[in-house]
Parts: structure tokens; C-alpha cells; sequence
């Protein structure tokens, strides 16, 4: 073929378009012509070198693998477990991972009582560990039997490991809620706002002269400020019902606690006048409450305890009497609270008498007694210190004040009616500002 004619080809049509008055345009649509055969004679203008060769060379070279460190740390650390039913220590520690001979060998033969070592469902073991399944110590909250919530801790310091169980250091605070009743029962609704069983009761008794706590309807409203002891930062228990408001049926009903002394209070209205009744008769007549329930300063240890009823100081031999009707749920001997007698005063309320000398002659469940009838006589059986009544007031099985629950109620003196008119003013702000909030407040501290 003669590509010098081809060449001619494009160099004719420009002379073309140069005098056609289409000339320019057509120049335009003949360009990729151009650059089809231009590409062409280019591409077919003679042989093209080769690329250079290149050379491959296989190489093997062994190398060695890395040394493999183990990422298992040492370092001890703390960890919160919640104890699930059935839940022994040792259980518990195996479900961890932690399998301490020597740790597990001196839990069984730890010199606190298997009772104190007992778990509950429900409750947190704080246990501090470390990877490689040692353990270092572990700690969680139980109760004395003796009417005390204590702090159950076993460590190892120096080499040894050691064992207590004593009263908490603790924080107090105040803590409120308010909770709005919706199409639920009332204590569905106070326990989603976070308020504990313990406060429930005591609610549910505050008012139980005037109305039950079930009573309430959707849109009636609860404020609420209680005590909560912390420990390291977390709530662990629970002290009094400090204040209260209910607005039920467009009317509003509002109690506020008052410390008589040190050791005991009760409920009053904003007027200073008793909210509740109470027994018509004290368990120990004359004596006086020588240790209070709730949070209590220690004057040797220097931290708040937790008591979960009332102590009369009074000599062993000491008469003791129901101080209501009811019927003997339990008198038998126990561990904690000694030679003890629990009455159950209908389906709600149950009282409890520790640490007797002695029971009164046919003193056995099932028995009723009336109010004032003799069940036992004071004493110090059990874990106590020295002769004395520990009582305690049980609703619906949870403990609280015996003081506000069921004891009479005195009247206010003239210095006391200033004193309450003082600290009722405080609690009446904050449950003004309950009021004043639309919606349903879970936790403000």
C-alpha cells in the first residue's frame, strides 16, 4: 500500500475547508481523522526496541519466630461481682477464675462465723485479684444478726491473710424523688424511680392512720427526701424518711421526722402535731432507748453504723411485754440475737425481742398475746455487749424504725416545737422544689 497517498488525503480536505464558509467548522470535526492516522503511520513506522530483560531470583531465608510474651498481668485489681442464688464463696470465686489454694484453705477456716460468710442473692462481692486467678481480698456487706449491717472484709497484708467484720465508714447524704402515679400500682412506680424497699415501708406506715399507700390513683404524686449512706461513692444503705408529701384525692398530706434525741424521733405535720399513733404500750415500761435505728457516729471506732432497730438499756430479769396483739411467729434460740421471740401483728407488721435471759412460760409459734402480756424477760444471749433489748419492727419483712413505725408518738415541748419549726423549713424547700418540677425526678443529690 502507498502511505504517501494517504498523507495527501488530509492535506487536500484543509485546502477544501480553507475556502468553503464551512470551512472552520468542518476543520473542527475532521481532528480525530487527524489524530486516527497520524497514530496510525506513526505505529507503523518501523520496529520498536524491546523492553530490557529482566532477571528473577528465587530466595529462601528461614527466619525465627518472635518470642511469645505472655500478656497475663500480675498487677492486682479490683472487681464487682453480683451473687447469684445458690452462690457460695467458693462457687463464686471458681465462676471468677480465681483458684487460690491458700486463699480458698483460710476461708475455710476464717475465724468469722459461717453465718457472717453466707452470700445473698442480690448482693455485690467486691474482690480484688489479677490476671494469672489470685486473689488478694474480697469484701461485701452482710448483716450481724445482731441488728447491724457491718462490712465483711478478708485480706491478705504482710504475707498473712486476715479477717474483719466491722462497722461501715460511711458517708451520709440526703437523696430526693419525686414520682408521679400513672396506670401502675404505687409501688411499681416508686421502685422504677429508684426508691428503696426499706423507705417504701416506711411510707406505707407514715400514713396508714389516714390512708393506704395502695389507695393512690393516677395523677396523684409522691415527694420524698430520705437519708442514703454511701460508701465509696456508691449507696449501699438506707437511714430515714426525713420528709414526705402525697398528693392524693386534690389533697395534700405532708410529714417530717424530728429527732427526739440522739438515739429516737417520729413523724409530725408542718403544725408539729403526731402523724401517727402508734402502740398504746412501750416493750420495756420505764426504759430508756440506749442505742437508736439508722446511722449512728461510733464514739471508739469513729464511723457511722447502720442499726436496723432499737436497744433499751435495762438489768437483766427485766420484764418484756407484747405491746400490741398479735401472734408468735418465732421463739427459739439463735446465733446473733440469742434467746429472741418474734410477734406477727397482722399481714403486714411483724416485732421482733432479742438477745432475752429467758421466755415467758409457753412461749412457742403459733401462741396469741395480747398487748401488755408477758413474753420474756431482758438478758444478754447472743452477740451483745450487755444486758438490753434489742428491738425491731418488721413491714412487710423489711426493718425500720421502731420509733416512727409503732412506738407511741410524744408530744412536742415548747423548746422541741422551735427546734422541729427549724429543720421543717429546710425539708419543706426541697420538697417545694419537688413540686415544681413537671416530671417524675429518679435521683437529685
Amino acid at each position: 500500500m502507498d502511505y504517501r497517498k494517504l498523507l495527501k488525503l488530509p492535506q487536500s480536505c484543509v485546502r477544501r475547508l480553507m475556502n468553503h464558509h464551512l470551512s472552520w467548522l468542518g476543520l473542527a470535526a475532521s481532528l480525530p481523522l487527524f489524530g486516527v492516522v497520524t497514530a496510525f503511520a506513526v505505529a507503523g513506522n518501523g520496529d520498536q526496541p524491546e523492553p530490557p530483560r529482566i532477571d528473577v531470583e528465587t530466595v529462601t531465608q528461614r527466619l525465627a519466630l518472635p518470642v511469645y510474651t505472655s500478656s497475663i498481668s500480675t498487677t492486682p485489681y479490683w472487681r464487682d461481682e453480683q451473687v447469684q442464688r445458690g452462690d457460695t464463696l467458693g462457687r463464686l470465686l471458681n465462676r471468677l477464675g480465681i483458684g487460690d489454694g491458700e486463699a480458698q484453705r483460710f476461708l475455710n477456716s476464717s475465724p468469722l462465723s459461717k453465718n457472717l460468710l453466707k452470700l445473698q442473692a442480690g448482693q455485690t462481692l467486691s474482690v480484688q485479684t489479677n490476671d494469672a486467678g489470685e486473689l488478694f481480698g474480697l469484701r461485701f456487706l452482710n448483716d450481724d444478726e445482731n441488728g447491724e449491717m457491718v462490712m465483711v472484709a478478708i485480706e491478705k497484708a504482710n504475707g498473712e491473710w486476715r479477717a474483719s467484720a466491722d462497722p461501715l465508714e460511711t458517708q451520709a447524704i440526703q437523696t430526693m424523688r419525686s414520682v408521679s402515679i400513672d396506670s401502675g400500682s404505687v409501688t411499681a412506680a416508686l421502685s422504677r424511680a429508684g426508691v428503696p424497699s426499706e423507705i417504701r415501708a416506711q411510707l406505707n406506715e407514715i400514713f396508714a392512720d389516714r390512708f393506704e399507700l395502695s389507695s393512690l390513683k393516677p395523677g396523684d404524686r409522691i415527694n420524698l427526701v430520705f437519708e442514703s449512706l454511701l460508701f465509696n461513692g456508691s449507696p449501699i444503705a438506707n437511714g430515714n424518711l426525713l420528709a414526705a408529701e402525697i398528693e392524693h384525692a386534690g389533697q395534700n398530706y405532708r410529714a417530717y421526722y424530728f429527732a427526739h434525741d440522739s438515739e429516737s424521733g417520729a413523724y409530725y405535720d408542718e403544725n408539729g402535731n403526731p402523724i401517727k399513733k402508734g402502740f398504746s404500750q412501750q416493750p420495756v415500761a420505764g426504759a430508756r432507748i440506749s442505742s437508736g435505728y439508722g446511722m449512728r457516729y461510733h464514739p471508739v471506732l469513729h464511723s457511722l453504723r447502720m442499726h436496723k432497730g432499737v436497744d433499751y438499756a435495762a438489768v437483766t430479769g427485766t420484764p418484756i411485754i407484747a405491746p400490741a396483739d398479735g401472734v408468735i411467729a418465732t421463739a427459739e434460740m439463735q446465733s446473733g440475737y440469742g434467746n429472741v421471740v418474734v410477734i406477727r401483728h397482722n399481714a403486714k407488721m411483724s416485732t421482733l425481742y432479742g438477745h432475752m435471759s429467758r421466755f415467758a412460760p409457753g412461749m412457742r409459734a403459733g401462741k396469741s398475746v395480747k398487748a401488755g402480756e408477758l413474753i420474756g424477760y431482758v438478758g444478754s444471749t447472743g452477740r451483745s455487749t450487755g444486758p438490753h433489748l434489742h428491738f425491731e419492727v418488721r413491714i412487710n419483712d423489711e426493718a425500720v424504725d421502731p420509733s416512727t413505725a409503732a412506738l407511741p408518738t410524744p408530744g412536742l415541748s415548747a423548746q422541741q416545737r422551735l427546734a422541729f419549726r427549724q429543720t421543717s423549713v429546710k425539708l419543706a424547700g426541697n420538697l417545694k422544689l419537688l413540686r415544681e418540677l413537671p416530671v417524675t425526678v429518679a435521683q437529685l443529690d
